[in-house]
């Protein structure tokens, strides 16, 4: 990402240099450089560096609530009970490390018929900013250990949504396709609360919709929001005929 700045900074000095332009040109075309950068790493929708998938067929009353961050040992259990009572499925982005302590829970998670995507082995902060190399190794052997509990792998969401070249190229490297959301409930920012969430939700609870929750802190001790979402989610979804499948039957799997 930096060395792609970097040329093209440098492409609009040569560029300023040979117009004989002043020097606020070079550094407006710096900034719009950066700002170009910025905007496609943390808005996957303008598909300037990838084109993640943001949602699924409309035709169908489907919808597909995903979950980041876990498995939690007291989050994540909660809000499979209430899948499971009312009988929808749901896709969970683990991090690799995380779900090798919890083994029995993601165990647990696959026998009630929910999937599992990757999440990165790590989930660093500092993503975006790796190599391809090194972003490779990272989800291969968070991939690897999907495939050691029986989980085909197939989807790779970028940790904290940030898809900068390198994490792009990575995933293609994994054979992993990027799934980004339709709409985010913004939880794993502290400081939402679970009324803010819903009010994000509810309104894309639309046939083809991707939401995109926490069952995990990504660090500290924070208690995701979402087990008090969950409940009145499903009731609004039911409420409009709509189901909540797994990526893999959103995108044309089993029914």
């Amino acid at each position: 990402m930096l060395r792609l700045a970097t040329y093209l900074t440098a492409l609009a000095a040569v560029a300023a240099a040979v117009l004989r332009a002043p020097i606020w040109v070079l550094a407006l075309a710096g900034l719009a450089v950066c700002g170009w950068i910025a905007i496609g790493m943390m808005f996957p929708a303008t598909g300037i560096f990838a084109r993640p998938f943001l949602r699924g067929r409309a035709g169908s009353r489907r919808i597909a609530l995903t979950f980041d961050d876990g498995p939690n040992p007291e989050t994540t259990p909660r809000i499979l009970d209430f899948l499971g009572a009312a009988g929808h499925r749901a896709t969970f982005f683990v991090i690799g490390a995380r779900a090798e302590r919890e083994r029995a829970l993601v165990t647990e998670l696959l026998a009630r018929g929910h999937a599992l995507g990757n999440h990165s082995w790590a989930h660093r902060r500092t993503t975006p900013l790796l190599s391809t190399t090194r972003l490779a190794a990272d989800f291969a052997r968070a991939q690897e250990w999907l495939a050691s509990v029986g989980a085909r792998g197939r989807w790779f969401r970028a940790p904290i949504g940030i898809v900068s070249p390198p994490v792009a190229a990575a995933a293609a490297r994994a054979r992993l396709e990027l799934v980004a959301w339709t709409r985010s409930a913004r939880d794993g920012v502290a400081r939402t609360t679970a009324a803010a969430a819903l009010a994000r939700l509810i309104p894309a609870l639309q046939p083809g919709a991707i939401l995109a929750l926490h069952d995990g802190a990504e660090r500290g001790d924070r208690r995701p929001v979402a087990p008090s979402v969950i409940g009145p989610l499903l009731d609004a979804l039911e409420a409009r005929g709509l189901k909540s499948v797994t990526l893999d039957e959103l995108f044309g799997g089993r029914p």
